[in-house]
């Protein structure tokens, strides 16, 4: 089994998380509290997302993608299938700010992540 680290970046079994997927892999970011992101390939302004660029990251394979911050999932660590790097500090900074000044995060949820995540910074 893998063991998470905050601003991991995971390759995701998504099977029973997300309702309308069968069998999905997808790459999420790790918060803290079991809590992830979902890195996606396109831009969806009602996602609250940016962008992060393939050059500062392999596993992106030459393109750029759009972390998703409406709403960190919590997903079980025994869907992790594979750790395939994790995010800088910069965009780790950018994730903090929209979570914190996020309206549609539940307060409770915003109280376990963000310090989780702010003790990663340096």
């Amino acid at each position: 089994m893998i063991s998470p680290s905050i601003r991991g970046v995971y390759r995701v079994n998504v099977k029973g998380i997300l309702k309308y997927r069968d069998m999905k892999h997808c790459v999420c970011v790790s918060v803290g509290a079991g809590m992830y992101l979902y890195i996606n390939t396109n831009h969806r302004e009602n996602f609250n997302d940016f962008q992060i660029s393939a050059a500062n990251y392999d596993f992106l394979e030459g393109v750029d993608r759009f972390i998703s911050c409406l709403s960190p999932t919590s997903i079980p660590s025994s869907n992790l299938i594979q750790k395939v790097g994790e995010l800088n500090e910069a965009d780790a900074r950018t994730i903090y700010v929209k979570i914190q000044e996020s309206t549609m995060i539940h307060n409770k949820i915003k109280k376990i992540v963000l310090p989780e995540l702010w003790k990663t910074f340096r």
